[in-house]
């Protein structure tokens, strides 16, 4: 082969790389922070960086705020991640939405979350998922406001995992992590309680707990849930703040 020819190959394969590189990182980006107030960090590639307006939020990425930190992530059709203070969540995997990237999965790993999922991202089947260590859902509501934490309550009977799960508006299918889960459907205005791998309601063990009480309670892995349109007036908290997770 001639020297032009190997030149123009090289040439060829290096245009198709950095034609390449906006495309993969177009993929790997799925949202941009629109709004923060107090403090947040993004934990990327080894390097934790501070967390501005406008910054894009990429796939994998973990997004931690302060004690004084709240953001929102905007997504595809004004879809958007709602974090509130003293909160964690990553970015495990995304989608292409309308051809633009979208997260498909978060875990919340503590703190508060709020999701608004509109227009093509709600679509007929579940294209959003939340995780926590102990709780398993699926799409089904429009708004939707989740906590987790890892303290002790008074009713928690030893168990140090809790997801506190409120819903504003339409219905979410919640799970807990017994084998096979036992799921319930959340509908407006009603709250419910995943502790360890059982259903707790406000008086202690739900009903449908109790057939997964023992197999479920050592669980420690959680598929999560979605929610549609609604601002960040998660109903744990009231007068629109963040739960408190205190029951």
């Amino acid at each position: 082969m001639t020297s032009w020819r190997i030149t123009a190959l090289f040439f060829v394969a290096l245009l198709t790389i950095v034609a390449a590189a906006p495309a993969a990182h177009a993929q790997n980006t799925v949202g941009t922070i629109t709004q923060i107030t107090g403090t947040a960090t993004i934990q990327r590639g080894g390097a934790t960086i501070a967390a501005v307006p406008n910054m894009p939020v990429m796939l994998h990425d973990r997004i931690v705020t302060d004690a004084n930190g709240s953001l929102t992530i905007g997504l595809v059709d004004n879809s958007s991640l709602q974090l509130g203070a003293s909160s964690t969540i990553t970015i495990d995997d995304s989608v292409l939405v309308n051809g633009v990237g979208a997260p498909s999965k978060v875990g919340l790993l503590g703190g508060d979350l709020h999701t608004v999922i509109l227009g093509a991202m709600r679509g007929s089947s579940t294209t959003f998922q939340v995780n926590t260590p102990n709780a398993i859902g699926a799409v089904r509501g429009t708004a939707w406001h989740e906590h987790y934490d890892e303290d002790e309550h008074k009713e928690s009977k030893g168990c140090r995992q809790t997801t506190e799960v409120d819903v504003d508006d339409g219905t979410v299918q919640v799970c807990n992590t017994a084998n096979p889960p036992v799921c319930k459907d959340i509908h407006q205005g009603q709250r419910t309680y995943v502790r360890c791998g059982a259903f707790w309601e406000a008086g202690g063990l739900g009903g449908v707990a109790a057939g997964a009480l023992g197999v479920g309670l050592a669980a420690g892995i959680g598929v999560g849930i979605a929610a549609g349109a609604g601002g960040f007036n998660g109903g744990g908290g009231g007068n629109g703040g963040p739960s408190t997770g205190s029951k």
